[in-house]
């Protein structure tokens, strides 16, 4: 029998692909290329038939089979951009000689591909229907980078101009510095960012974290005015001004703008601004005089007095005496009460004022009489103005506690003169002439006539001399003080009001036409 063929697989395939072609017939085959197994692998292109012999005859052949084999594409080459060996951070680019269908190792399917890994890189040309060979493999190295460094600084990276920081990498070698030096360490002198690399002759590291350096700039000196002249008498000061507003730092150690001064010296300032402090000031000289001593003041005699005397003081300086009064002699002679103190002006300085000598100048007491006139008619009485301490002595003729008393016989007419030394030793004197014949003269009985009614009163009252008339009557308080006088009455009985008066007792000393007495009145209201 006629046999037949059966395919294994599709008979259209790439070069480099087979299919297998089997008889239907067990033995006795003879195929078309000559085998004669049951079955061939077929990799070339054509029409394959095979017959049958059973020993005796020989089939027809079966119907051919025709085999496809499509070629391959051309086999790929790769070109690289640049060299295949870098560093980390590098890259090189791949580039397929076909410009479609290409199937890189990675699986990317571009014409170019960007490496940045090690490995070894192919790539195939698929034309739709076949896939080309590998291109010759790409072996890309990428080499480490070096570690990071880091960077030390010696100090403080913010320092004043005229400093520096000493920088330093933790690469004890391959150091490549922003400014270009290549040691380990550099030194810094002026504001930036720095940073380092290393390079290990076959890469170079990432660059450090910057370092940042601030050179703060130096204030200029400032420059110091003085407010009035900087030489003085001791005791006065002058104030230093400072050219800068802000960071001020005296020689004194004061920190404000301006100082006051009072002792003699140089005075420098320096400014400081954002950390920095500037160069001192030129120096400014005070020069402090000395004043003279004190001068001391003596005086004469004894500084309390009596007006009318006086006492003389006297500076312990020979010369340059200035007094409170104005005076400029050494000694100066003092009438009035006062405090006294002088200075020393020796051109230059005037010293302090001497210690204060008081001057107490004590008044003269005034004495003096009452009402003065016929002592019958009057009851005289001895006043005066003493100064102070009170507390004198009184003296002269017929004086009781500073009262004249009438009744003392063997006046006769006479000359009275009354004396007060008051308590500072001060004197003062009354003289009066009176008349006291009559008042000797006066009988009992007279004086026993003239009454007061009513006694007590609230201020008015009845004087009533009975056959008497009533000439004068003189009103006087309980210190002896005038209080009224009525003149001319002429009247035997009078009505008075002393409402208008204080409390208390009073003295009337009433004259009649016969006796003058005096009876005592309490006003009472």
């Amino acid at each position: 029998a006629t046999p037949t063929i059966t395919p294994s697989g599709s008979t259209t395939f790439c070069a480099g692909g087979s299919v297998v072609l089997t008889s239907s017939s067990a033995t006795g085959n003879l195929w078309s290329n000559g085998a004669t197994t049951q079955s061939i692998t077929v990799t070339t292109s054509g029409t394959y038939t095979v017959t049958v012999n059973n020993g005796t005859c020989t089939s027809l052949p079966s119907a051919g089979t025709t085999v496809t084999v499509n070629p391959l594409p051309a086999t790929p080459t790769i070109t690289a951009s640049g060299p295949t060996t870098f560093c980390a951070g590098g890259s090189v680019t791949l580039t397929s000689s076909s410009a479609t269908g290409n199937t890189w190792s990675t699986g990317e399917t571009t014409q170019s591909i960007v490496v940045s890994t090690s490995g070894t890189y192919t790539v195939s040309v698929n034309d739709g229907t076949c896939t080309s060979a590998l291109s010759s493999p790409t072996t890309v190295t990428v080499n480490p980078l070096p570690a990071t460094p880091t960077v030390t600084a010696s100090g403080p990276t913010t320092f004043c101009a005229g400093g520096s920081v000493t920088l330093t990498s933790s690469s004890a070698t391959g150091n490549v510095w922003s400014t270009g030096e290549t040691t380990q360490s550099i030194t810094v002198s002026t504001s930036g960012t720095y940073t380092v690399t290393v390079d290990n002759g076959t890469c170079v590291s990432l660059a450090s974290a910057p370092e940042t350096v601030t050179v703060n700039a130096v204030p200029s000196a400032p420059a110091i005015t003085a407010g009035s002249s900087t030489t003085f008498c001791s005791g006065g000061s002058v104030t230093l001004i400072s050219s800068a507003i802000n960071g001020n730092l005296w020689s004194t150690g004061e920190t404000t703008q301006s100082i006051t001064v009072s002792t003699a010296g140089t005075y420098t300032v320096t400014e400081t601004s954002a950390g920095c402090t500037s160069a001192p000031s030129t120096g400014v000289t005070v020069t402090v005089n000395p004043a003279p001593a004190a001068p001391t003041v003596t005086a004469s005699g004894p500084t309390t007095f009596c007006a009318g005397d006086e006492v003389t003081l006297t500076s312990s300086s020979a010369a340059g005496n200035v007094w409170s009064t104005g005076e400029t002699t050494q000694s100066i002679v003092v009438t009035t009460s006062g405090v006294y103190t002088v200075t020393e002006d020796n051109g230059t300085c005037v010293s302090p004022a001497s210690a204060a000598t008081t001057v107490t100048v004590n008044a003269l007491p005034t004495v003096t009489f009452g009402p003065l006139a016929d002592m019958c008619d009057y009851n005289p009485m001895l006043t005066l103005t003493q100064g102070s301490p009170a507390g004198g002595t009184y003296s002269g003729t017929g004086v009781t506690a500073g009262q004249f008393d009438p009744s003392v016989p063997g006046l006769g007419t006479t000359t009275l003169i009354y004396t007060y030394i008051d308590g500072n030793g001060c004197m003062g004197s009354a003289t009066s002439d009176v008349l006291i014949d009559d008042c000797l003269s006066i009988s009992e009985a007279e004086a026993t006539l003239i009454k007061l009614f009513p006694n007590p009163s609230a201020g008015v009252f009845t004087v009533d001399a009975g056959n008497s008339v009533i000439e004068r009557i003189v009103v006087y308080d309980n210190a002896g003080r005038l209080v009224e006088v009525l003149e001319s009455i002429q009247a035997s009985t009078l009505t008075m009001d002393l409402s208008k008066h204080s409390r208390g007792m009073y003295t009337l000393a009433v004259k009649t036409s016969h006796v003058t007495d005096r009876l005592p009145f309490v006003l009472d209201k």
